[in-house]
């Protein structure tokens, strides 16, 4: 499945202007909670979050994923246990940019740390700040 998301996966061809910010391609991350099969073989990789009542009913994996903003096909996307947070698994996805993408993401991705990686590819940050006062 790995090889097959890897040969299919990347910006989809669209007319020139589709998708695009001032000649850059338009790219976002973002990550999700999804939930597994509860069985034992699962929940020796994914474990039940703690919520403020108790525990999830099923085990969670998270997944970050790059996105083509104007064809919204999937450039890259990884996945694992959701003990890791989300910035790591979008660290990750550092390796799928490219110079000329203008990489979107919300204030969470703000983190120095995560920006120096896709700015050293040649892709263009640009992360919501967080909104001071009322």
């Amino acid at each position: 499945m790995k090889a097959l998301f890897n040969l299919v996966s990347g910006p989809a061809a669209t007319a020139a202007a589709a998708g695009r910010w001032r000649g850059l391609r338009v790219v976002a991350v973002d990550g999700t909670l999804l939930l597994v099969p509860d069985c034992p073989a699962k929940l020796a990789v994914f474990t039940r979050q703690r919520l403020g009542n108790g525990i999830s009913g099923y085990p969670q994996l998270r997944l970050a994923a790059l996105v083509a903003c104007g064809t919204r096909s999937v450039i890259g996307a990884v996945f694992g246990p959701a003990t890791t947070g989300e910035l790591e698994y979008a660290r990750r996805l550092a390796v799928d940019l490219r110079a000329g993408m203008l990489l979107l993401g919300d204030r969470n991705f703000s983190a120095a740390a995560l920006l120096s990686q896709p700015a050293a590819t040649g892709a263009i940050c640009w992360c919501a700040a967080r909104r001071t006062g009322s």
